[in-house]
């Protein structure tokens, strides 16, 4: 038995950690600096502190590594620079592993100083990856799940994890359209699987996330270890009707058992504009018009509105992380501090970060708690025009498009200081909207898990789980009107989401002989709950105030005013089996069902299971002797998974709202109409996906790679539907009635091409293609055959002067969605009139004209022939060197933004390009095939040099870097950049975006 005074080092740590349990028990502080103290004193009577590093083949220190003396619990881990420190006797078996590395083990003589090099196993076969409610080795695995780690983050200025791994993973396209600070990123797995497209489902640290934006927007990139992508129907199935999109799986850093280290990671950067569009200088414009009546609206001006709306910026990020432990209590907690400037003036953000998470292990080592928590306050600086973050909201091209618009030959300012104003006063110059327009958003978030597991019997552990994550966002606008009676204009809204997370699971491992399996059941239980409301006033007497003071306006409209609340329950039981047999043949089977409260009752329930298959081939006899062959498994897998993501709350129900005023009785009463017809089958949409893969690595590891061929089918996808009135009361509903194909391949390969103790090289690079196609938009509902109007099958449209409606893309049968559905250009007649090709019914070509119809119009694919990524790592000796490239090849871009612009008959009340002075256009351009451009490009991502110093006293990592990010883009399109938008309606249509940047980094990870 052991008492505090015991001076025995086993007895010691096991009292200290029964006291010392959640910083809670009946000793008192002092007792617990005496236990330090006899522990400390009594271990040194017969123990040598033993110093060390660990480091790989390569030279590299290997953070995180065990190192133990075998038969005692006395064990640490490397810090950052691989330097580790523990008490040792002579004689003692020290023992040092590594994910990925052999074993090593060390009989310890009277050496102090250790300096440990291990060796490289068949590479990653053993490596642990997540895979939903558990984790699995990577040899076991049967899906296709892809995994980015520490290594192989891309670098420079990073303020969204989505940039750690942005064309690292085959099939997973992540694109921020423009470079505002505040857009959020698109991001697909394989493809979207409804029309409007979803992002996959995003699990921090095993708990599910609701808003993928909002969640990955609020982590800090300096807190993440890994990701775990999970691509098809059998790793995804798992999460059910929550992963029919794919799953990205975050794995945080935690603390490890040692001594306690503090980490210090910070980068400071300057941005500027990386392209501009090329329009007409001030004198470029005065010689153009000097004939058309230029000279009456030149103001002697001298501005070139792209670069008077620019700025340098500057980027700066702080992380503060301490993390440490013993045997049986680790935590690892950070905050963060980011704030990115953006390149056009008085746009921006600011984040602050906290997270914390503490792992306690108790009753012998049966109970395992695990708690989380992260908060994060988010301060935005917008657009004049844009109010929120995601560009399928609201874009911001208009506002650009008015900068490219304005007339150089107006000054930013008059003589006195003031604003300059033209003629129209309502119209405020570029400068002073984004100077006076007050547009700012604070988010604040919170979110907290509690984890425990308990070990019932040997191999069989059941626990529970409790999330509860809480959103809140007040938006602030304020326009200052102007001197012609425009009316300043207010507007405040407040916005909380709030979602409670349980789940009851259990786990059954067991291995006999030659079989292993392995059992997950789980029970779910999500609600999610949202409410906001907020108020447009006008008429402010006060100014100043803002948007501080509704109360005091003079005009307050019934439509100005909103508020709402909704809720959304989700419950979910859920099964997995894996069997091993021999690590040769594995299998694994999903099987979950839904319930999701978007539903009528009719089809409120999904059941979706899946299944795969694998083979690993080279532990078969007839391959062991391949001595050159490490691995070699062949996958097969079949599931499928619901989607409801795109329906809105409440969806199945008939709905009542306000229809405007009447007049009863000399007094003017709210009206109320349905504006929702029900529809008591509204049901999940599903997907059936098929994925055929092998992964492989050869050469001791030195080429390795992964291929995999996939074949998605979704039916009954969600789209809202035109009705006949009567006998309906409203024109729309939401129904079930389209499917799509999705398929392509996916390839993803790693060399090791140099490897010794002073230089590595290694590449990796990965390529995908993508095939989407409508094969129905038809359906039926209530006896009514369903299909879409003229309007609804009209996608995308091009935007401008004179155009209305002029929609350039279709929803259309046996073509992508979003394919575009425009007339050929055929060239311009001698008077500079456009022409177009013409086609009779049976699509055959009859000649030109300066006119067409919807017969004349053609098809053109705008989605890419494939995505690729290039990665390139470099060590030598202290040095480390990388580059990333990525690219796509085979989009179209409808080029919008220069349609507005690429004319002279716009001149001289609007700006133009110098391309529209020599491209004959002697009308307002129209929508065509000129307007079409190729959107290829590749990018050098990023480029980084960093230098590792050695040996400084009390420092165990310091190392500094410089890099460069968006460093040149090699692409044909004339636009301001080809990374556009790729979902939604407005698919492949450049409108304006703000313009991205090009950024120099100085950078510093200290390790204490």
């Amino acid at each position: 038995m052991c008492t505090p005074l015991d001076r025995n080092p086993d007895c010691l740590t096991k009292t200290f950690m029964r006291s010392t349990s959640f910083f809670s028990g009946s000793y008192s502080a002092s007792l617990l600096f005496l236990w330090l103290v006899f522990f400390i004193m009594g271990s040194a009577f017969s123990q040598t502190v033993i110093r060390g590093k660990v480091t790989g083949t390569d030279g590299m220190a290997l953070f995180g590594a065990t190192v133990r003396i075998s038969g005692t619990s006395n064990v640490t881990v490397s810090d950052s620079a691989g330097h580790f420190s523990l008490r040792a006797s002579p004689g003692n078996v020290i023992i040092i592993s590594f994910i990925g590395y052999r074993e090593q083990r060390i009989v310890l003589g009277r050496e102090i100083q250790l300096n440990i090099s291990l060796t490289e196993a068949a590479l990653t076969l053993n490596e642990i990856v997540t895979v939903g409610y558990g984790t699995s080795r990577k040899k076991d695995v049967t899906g296709a799940i892809a995994r980015v780690t520490t290594d192989q983050f891309n670098t420079g200025v990073i303020t969204s994890p989505l940039q750690q791994i942005e064309g690292k993973v085959a099939g997973l396209v992540i694109i921020q359209p423009g470079g505002d600070p505040n857009g959020d990123f698109i991001v697909r797995l394989r493809g979207a699987t409804s029309l409007e497209g979803q992002p996959p489902l995003l699990v921090i640290d095993g708990v599910a996330i609701d808003d993928f934006n909002k969640a990955i927007s609020t982590l800090n990139p300096a807190d993440i270890e890994s990701y775990d992508i999970l691509k098809d129907a059998s790793a995804a199935a798992i999460y059910g009707s929550r992963g029919a999109n794919g799953v990205i799986l975050v794995t945080t850093k935690k603390g490890r058992a040692g001594r306690t280290s503090v980490d210090y990671n910070a980068f400071v950067s300057l941005d500027k504009i990386s392209n501009e569009l090329k329009v007409l200088s001030a004198d470029e414009w005065r010689k153009a018009t000097s004939a058309i009546g230029g000279a009456s609206l030149d103001k002697g001006g001298n501005t070139d509105w792209q670069k008077a709306i620019s700025q340098t910026a500057i980027s700066q990020s702080h992380t503060v992380g301490i993390s440490g432990g013993v045997d049986q209590f680790n935590f690892h907690g950070s905050v963060g501090y980011i704030k990115q400037e953006g390149v056009i003036i008085n746009t921006g953000k600011e984040v602050i970060t906290t997270r914390l998470t503490v792992n306690q292990k108790s009753l012998k080592n049966k109970l395992e708690i695990r708690y989380g928590l992260n908060t994060s306050v988010t301060k935005r600086d917008f657009l004049p025009d844009q109010t929120a973050t995601n560009y399928l909201v609201k874009d911001a091209g208009r506002f650009f498009e008015g900068v490219l618009n304005y007339l150089p030959v107006l000054p930013v300012y008059n003589p006195d200081g003031s604003y300059f104003q033209g003629a129209d006063k309502r119209i405020q110059t570029p400068v002073f909207s984004l100077k006076e327009v007050y547009s700012k958003k604070r988010e604040n978030y919170f979110q907290s898990s509690v984890k425990a597991d308990y070990e019932v019997l040997k191999g069989l552990k059941a626990g529970v789980l409790g999330a509860m994550t809480k959103g809140n966002d007040i938006y602030d606008y304020f326009y200052p009107g102007s001197l012609l009676n425009v009316k300043s204009i207010a507007f405040k809204s407040n916005d909380n989401k709030q979602i409670f997370s349980g789940d009851i699971h259990g786990n059954f491992q067991k291995t006999f002989d030659k079989h292993r399996i392995d059992i997950t059941g789980v029970y779910e239980y999500n609600d999610f709950i949202n409410d906001g409301f907020g108020l447009t006033a006008s008429g402010f007497l006060v100014p100043s105030l803002l948007n501080n003071s509704l109360q005091t306006a003079t005009q307050v409209l019934t439509g100005d005013i909103f508020s709402y609340k909704n809720e959304v329950r989700l419950i979910s039981f859920l099964g997995r089996a894996v069997y091993n047999f021999g690590d040769r043949y594995l299998f694994t089977a999903n099987l979950r069902r839904d319930g999701s409260s978007k539903f009528g009752p009719n089809h409120r329930w999904g059941n979706f299971p899946s299944v795969a298959l694998a083979w690993r081939a080279s532990n078969e006899k007839f391959l062991k002797e391949v001595k050159w062959l490490e691995n070699l498994k062949l996958r097969i897998s079949y599931g499928l998974t619901g989607n409801q993501e795109n329906l809105l709350p409440n969806s199945y129900q008939l709905l009542y709202g306000p229809a405007g005023p009447y007049l009863y009785n000399g007094q003017f009463l709210q009206s109320y109409a349905v504006t929702q017809e029900n529809n008591p089958d509204l049901k999940w949409e599903v997907r059936k996906s098929f994925n055929i893969g092998a992964d492989f690595s050869i050469l001791n590891d030195r080429l390795n790679g992964t291929i995999d061929f996939f074949n998605d089918k979704t039916s009954d996808m969600l789209f809202i539907y035109p009705l006949p009135q009567p006998p309906f009361l409203t024109s729309q509903v939401s129904a079930n009635a389209a499917n799509a194909v999705n398929k392509g391949v996916e390839i993803t390969l790693g060399m090791t091409i140099i490897q010794n103790k002073k230089i590595t090289w290694k590449v990796l690079g990965n390529i995908a293609t993508l095939k989407n196609s409508i094969t129905n938009l038809s359906g039926q509902f209530k006896g009514v055959d369903l299909s879409p109007s003229l309007t609804n099958r009209h996608y995308g449209y091009a935007e401008g002067r004179g155009l209305s409606n002029a929609y350039i893309s279709q929803l259309s049968v046996g073509q992508p969605a979003g394919v575009f559905w425009i007339p050929q250009h055929a060239g311009l007649d001698a008077g500079g009139h456009e022409l177009y090709n013409n086609y009779d019914v049976n699509g055959k070509f009859v000649g030109t004209s300066t006119s067409y119809s919807d017969q004349d119009r053609i098809y053109i694919d705008p989605t890419p022939h494939y995505t690729w990524g290039f990665t390139n790592n470099f060590t030598f000796e202290n040095f480390d060197l990388s580059f990333f490239l990525r690219g796509v090849q085979g989009q179209k871009i409808f080029a919008n933004s220069l349609l507005d612009i690429g004319a002279k008959v716009y001149l001289p009340n609007s700006n133009v390009t110098t391309k529209a002075l020599t491209n004959g256009f002697a009308d307002q351009p129209q929508p065509s095939t000129y307007w079409l451009r190729d959107g290829s490009f590749a990018r050098l991502e990023n480029i980084m040099l960093g230098y590792h110093f050695n040996n400084l006293k009390g420092i165990n990592n310091f190392r500094i870097y410089v890099a460069a990010n968006n460093l040149f883009v090699i692409t044909s399109y004339d636009g301001i950049d080809p990374e556009i938008r790729t979902e939604g309606a407005q698919r492949y249509i450049d409108q304006n975006y703000y313009p991205k940047a090009r950024s120099f980094t100085f950078g510093v990870n200290i390790g204490f």
